[in-house]
């Protein structure tokens, strides 16, 4: 079954940023689709149990911050 995780991320400014996250985020076991949206400061992940401690380690690693929202 796939859900659905919103991060929070901060500390993106560019198109690069989104391209750093959503890599970090995809190269995570169990990551399906990402989804990062500038903009709002948001990458929506849906997966097949992922370890979400996992999602904002990759993410911060990746040099920003992160969050599960909700």
């Amino acid at each position: 079954m796939t859900t659905e995780t919103r991060l929070k991320v901060d500390g993106m400014g560019c198109g690069s940023c989104v391209q750093h996250v959503g890599d970090a985020l995809r190269a995570q076991p169990g990551v399906e689709h990402v989804d990062v949206q500038l903009a709002e400061g948001r990458a929506i992940v849906q997966h097949t149990g992922a370890d979400l401690q996992a999602l904002t380690a990759a993410v911060e690693r990746a040099g920003y911050t992160a969050a599960v929202e909700g």
